[in-house]
């Protein structure tokens, strides 16, 4: 302001020299020029008093004279010096609309634009700032004029406006005060606007720039870019700048958040001893302060992941000492909660948890604690303890997974209708959720074990055409190709097992696909397709596949009474099978049957009574004790 203040005496003077010059330097001057004259050099000398008087006068005696508006225009000046801003202001207007072409109008758009700033009347000040960019933009003071519309479009949180007006005062101004100040607001901005790289790229000029720089702006732009730097995961870079301020501003109010933040950048670095360190003396030098609880919490975070759980509780429990109710209580019995847990302490961990519900807030925390007692009782393998915390959060955010996990824990119970309702709850109001696919399947087992096919069909149908998680997609079409094998609908279970092989070619579960289209074409009696999908699995190398594979391979070439191949199959087919196989001793029976057409009727016993002594399926060892008596009939 200094500086406007001198330039526009020298343009006063300026014109008085114009109205001076124009007499001669004999002739005394008149009342009119001894008023002016007299009340520039006041004005020049900062006595706005008389300054004042000597205007004032001048307008009552000379209303019309030639100069009148360059002396409202002076007077004006003088009344804003002297904080007479309702005054200043009309005299300004009045130069404004009485003479359109006086020459210094953009002087007084500024001015008045200052005065309504002044007042509180942003936005009239804007109009005043906007009237002088458009018809003036050689204006001297351009450069400030953005700076205060880019103040007011911020303070009236028109950010990109503000941010374009920083950007031209930048630009344009050669005052170092000016560019550092216009830089710490552009770092405000994009700090507002979660561009934390951006803005530590400004505040660092402002920062720097000590030779011209304001305090103010150093101080409060050091603490922004440590925060910058500490949002974009900049941990180091934070902790730089928090150090450097705590080494210069000691004096400071807010030096004790700067210790806390050096003490927060260490827990988030790993630091965690050097975080401990500095916690500790935060504790020591600033008992009263409003972070103290918050450096308890962290305290005792950092213990907790130390596995000091002694050390961790007692941090956590002075938080519940030290203040009464509050936003930190919630998190802090989270934390004293896992601390139990983790010493295997369950009756401890069940006690922070009954403290929790019965406070009257903390509804997130207490779901949270709901939640995880839920999981870790499911965990266990305690499904029916488990629902209840399941139901507890139906009315929370973790209704989905609730109802994923009721359904899931239903199923594992053999309760299928009620795994479907819950199933089909879930689908409905949660289409997209990430247990969709896991949701419809075991949705079509529970409907497959209450007898229900043609809906688990429909089910399976609908999973398959989701190919979020493929798996689900192969289980869907497997276990749609069973249900049509067993309801003896083959061409759909064709069409389904055909489509595993071609779509999950590397799959363990292709080969188990051919095998049921090998069993499918043997019971159509189209040989040459069955033994061309069991030669895809002996191919493959399933063990599990090669007993049964073997068996039947064995079975065809009986049919085709190949009785050397038969028996070589049925021989290999014993190597893989375990006897707890059900092929196991229809394997026996089949070679004992190649045997006894064979007329080896002792290998053909020993081959029956194999499956007397061992067996447990009572039909095969009736088979076997019939074939036995006909052995003795044959001989």
């Amino acid at each position: 302001m200094a500086k406007s203040i001198i330039i526009y005496t020298l343009l006063s003077l300026l014109m008085i020299w114009t109205l001076f010059s124009q007499m001669g330097y004999g002739k005394s001057l008149g009342e009119d020029e001894k008023l002016i004259l007299v009340g520039v050099g006041a004005f020049n000398d900062g006595f706005y008093d008389i300054s004042e008087k000597q205007f004032s006068q001048f307008l009552r005696d000379y209303p019309d004279h030639a100069k009148l508006h360059d002396v409202c225009y002076l007077l004006g000046k003088t009344l804003y010096y002297r904080d007479k801003l309702k005054e200043s202001r009309s005299l300004f207007l009045k130069v404004i609309n009485e003479n359109k072409q006086f020459d210094y109008i953009e002087y007084i758009l500024f001015w008045l634009a200052d005065i309504e700033i002044r007042w509180g009347n942003n936005e009239g000040a804007r109009r005043y700032f906007i009237s002088l960019l458009n018809r003036y933009p050689k204006f001297e003071h351009l450069d400030r004029a953005n700076y205060l519309l880019g103040l007011i479009e911020f303070g009236s949180n028109r950010l990109s406006q503000a941010e374009s007006y920083f950007k031209k005062t930048t630009s344009l101004s050669r005052d170092p005060e000016l560019i550092q100040s216009s830089n710490f607001w552009l770092g405000i901005l994009s700090f507002k606007q979660n561009r934390f790289e951006e803005a530590t790229g400004y505040f660092k000029p402002a920062i720097s720039d000590l030779k011209h720089g304001s305090s103010f702006f150093v101080k409060y732009a050091s603490l922004w870019a440590g925060e910058a730097h500490l949002r974009s995961g900049k941990l180091e870079e934070a902790k730089n700048i928090y150090r450097s301020f705590y080494e210069r501003f000691k004096g400071e109010d807010f030096i004790q958040e700067v210790h806390w933040k050096l003490g927060y950048c260490d827990y988030r670095m790993g630091n965690l001893n050097e975080a401990i360190s500095t916690l500790q003396s935060f504790k020591t030098q600033f008992k009263d302060s409003p972070l103290i609880l918050y450096t308890h919490y962290l305290l005792g975070e950092i213990f907790l992941q130390q596995s000091d759980h002694s050390s961790s509780i007692k941090e956590l429990n002075t938080i519940f000492t030290k203040s009464k109710e509050n936003p930190l209580w919630g998190i802090a019995f989270l934390s004293l909660f896992w601390n139990h847990v983790q010493q295997n302490d369950l009756l401890g961990a069940n006690k922070v948890f009954q403290r929790l519900q019965k406070l009257n807030h903390f509804d997130d925390e207490k779901a949270i604690l709901q939640w995880l007692n839920a999981e870790m009782t499911f965990g266990e393998g305690k499904i029916s303890d488990s629902l209840p915390y399941y139901f507890n959060i139906l009315n929370t955010k973790y209704r989905e997974n609730a109802l994923w996990r009721i359904g899931k824990g239903y199923f594992f119970e053999s309760k299928f209708r009620e795994a479907i309702t819950n199933f089909d709850i879930l689908l409905l109001e949660s289409p997209n959720s990430r247990h969709t696919e896991e949701a419809l399947f075991l949705k079509g087992e529970s409907l497959i074990q209450s007898g229900h096919w043609p809906q688990a069909l429909e089910t399976y149908g609908l999973l398959a055409q989701k190919d979020v998680n493929r798996h689900w997609k192969l289980f869907a079409l497997i276990q749609t190709g069973n249900i049509h094998f067993s309801l003896k609908e083959s061409g759909a279970a064709e069409k389904a097992f055909k489509r595993v092989i071609q779509d999950f070619q590397e799959h363990p579960l292709s080969s188990y696909a051919a095998f049921q289209l090998g069993k499918l074409f043997f019971k159509e009696n189209n040989i040459l397709e069955a033994i061309h999908y069991y030669s895809m699995i002996l191919k493959g190398g399933r063990l599990e596949l090669l007993g049964g594979t073997y068996f039947s391979l064995g079975e065809i070439f009986y049919q085709q009474e190949k009785y050397d191949k038969a028996s070589r199959s049925f021989e290999m087919a014993l190597r893989y099978l375990q006897e707890s196989s059900p092929w196991f001793f229809l394997t026996h029976l089949e070679i004992g049957n190649l045997q006894r057409k064979q007329g080896k009727y002792e290998e053909a016993k020993r081959s029956y009574l194999t499956i007397l002594n061992q067996a447990k399926d009572e039909d095969i060892k009736r088979a076997a004790t019939e074939l036995l008596r006909q052995i003795g009939s044959e001989k």
